[in-house]
């Protein structure tokens, strides 16, 4: 009978060394790694052909492989909170459907989001975005998109023809009030005036 294995580790906050020993449980099918200091995330996290969810959380790490997001079952990925400042290149669609990338140090994600066609919640929250790529276009599967607390002085037109977008939350940017109030009519939603830039 198939059954899912999951493996939590809460790392010291002072360990820098990733624990590589997962790597030897090749039917994980839910890995989570929360604290610590470690700064470097392996490739070889290609071997887990088996997980479906993958966070890793609070930790120093500053660039993810390409490779994670290239795991046949992974539809679950949870970055949250770390150093992460650029995204890799890729040439191969990914099966994620949930991606969260808040709280890190991201400027673009303009060469990553047409491999995300599956994707139907995207968190970008407390990230360095001046703006939204094109590329969001090809996301038609999206529901959820969260783009608070970010350096956004307008939104691309294009994404109100998302039908499947049902929540969108846009709060804490470089909104003007014109476009403040244009994305409130457009998106029919309410935006906290005193959190206006």
């Amino acid at each position: 009978m198939w059954h899912e294995k999951k493996i939590v580790l809460k790392l010291d906050k002072n360990e820098d060394r990733f624990p590589i020993e997962v790597l030897n449980v090749w039917d994980v099918t839910s890995l989570e790694i929360i604290g610590g200091k470690i700064t470097y995330f392996p490739e070889d996290i290609c071997v887990l052909k088996k997980l479906k969810s993958l966070s890793i959380v609070s930790t120093k790490i500053t660039q993810i492989p390409k490779e994670v997001f290239q795991l046949p079952e992974l539809i679950y990925l949870n970055l949250k909170n770390n150093q992460i400042s650029y995204l890799p290149d890729l040439a191969i669609k990914s099966k994620l459907k949930t991606l969260i990338l808040s709280r890190n140090q991201l400027s673009s994600v303009e060469k990553t989001i047409p491999a995300f066609h599956k994707l139907q919640t995207l968190d970008l929250s407390h990230n360095l975005l001046t703006e939204i790529p094109n590329q969001f276009y090809y996301l038609k599967e999206l529901s959820r998109l969260n783009l608070d607390s970010n350096k956004l002085k307008k939104l691309p037109p294009f994404l109100k023809d998302i039908k499947s977008l049902t929540h969108l939350s846009v709060e804490n940017n470089f909104f003007s009030n014109d476009v403040k109030n244009k994305i409130e009519s457009d998106f029919n939603i309410s935006l906290n005036p005193t959190l206006i830039k």
